[in-house]
């Protein structure tokens, strides 16, 4: 509940700095491309990180099993097949999160949206790269060019992951 407060808290102070934002432009940009993509990051880590750790789980357990279920066998063969069907199942289980690298993207867009939610910081307190003497028209195209980069960094990167 916690969380859920402090998301709540997180996202009031957004609104708050964006509505003091003077250029519309600029304003329609961070409520509609940033926010939006600070939200996609976030929802779409929490369901890589929510599947890389249930997966993860249900791998250690079952290889766990494993030994447990030998000792019992006793030269059964249902026991062999149970043995055999938990090996198997170990192996297409970590198949399957290596095929749908779940711990790589929740990473990956955890760090994306803290870049842009840093940016964002540093563009309403000039602080950082927004710190330095230029007009507030230049601040906002620094800050549409900085977040547009960070953005296509991971499209360049998952085009050139494609390509191999």
């Amino acid at each position: 509940m916690d969380n859920q407060k402090d998301i709540s808290t997180k996202d009031l102070l957004l609104k708050d700095l964006i509505a003091q934002v003077q250029n519309a432009n600029t304003k329609n940009y961070i409520s509609n491309r940033i926010l939006s993509q600070l939200n996609w990051y976030e929802n779409n880590s929490k369901k890589n990180k929510k599947q890389y750790y249930f997966w993860m789980t249900v791998s250690i357990i079952m290889g766990a099993v494993i030994p447990i279920v030998s000792i019992l066998a006793n030269g059964k063969t249902w026991m062999k097949v149970v043995i055999a069907a938990l090996g198997a199942s170990v192996t297409a289980i970590n198949s399957f999160i290596i095929l749908h690298n779940f711990r790589d993207l929740w990473i990956i867009y955890r760090k994306n949206r803290e870049i842009l939610l840093q940016t964002l910081y540093c563009y309403f307190n000039n602080a950082g790269i927004f710190s330095q003497n230029i007009t507030q028209q230049e601040k906002d195209i620094l800050l549409v060019n900085i977040c547009e980069d960070e953005i296509s960094k991971e499209i360049n990167g998952w085009q050139s992951y494609m390509k191999k």
